[in-house]
């Protein structure tokens, strides 16, 4: 299981890093340009998404303590946590 952490630790870093890279280019692009920055807010919202990660976090928590394997779900949870900033970063559009 270690192996396979590590694995996949380098693998969300490495998406993080290029995502994160994008990001910065789409910022300094967009300062570039002058415009102004958006105001508009966007009409969806987090809340159930932070609701869902609270509670998984919570009952893998638990979990540790009923079954030693579980211990391996907080590094996972956080790897996720990386890779999907990661994925936000590519799937944000530069504003025109």
């Amino acid at each position: 299981m270690y192996t396979l952490i590590v694995v996949l630790g380098i693998v969300a870093t490495l998406l993080f890093l290029a995502g994160f890279s994008r990001g910065v280019r789409n910022a300094v692009l967009e300062y570039r340009r002058g415009k102004p920055e958006p105001t508009e807010v966007p009409d969806y919202n987090y809340v159930g998404v932070a609701a869902v990660s609270v509670v998984l976090s919570a009952g893998f928590i638990a979990l540790a303590g009923v079954a030693p394997m579980w211990i391996y779900a907080g590094p996972l949870l956080v790897l996720g946590t990386a890779a999907g900033i990661g994925i936000a970063f590519f799937v944000e559009r530069p504003s025109v």
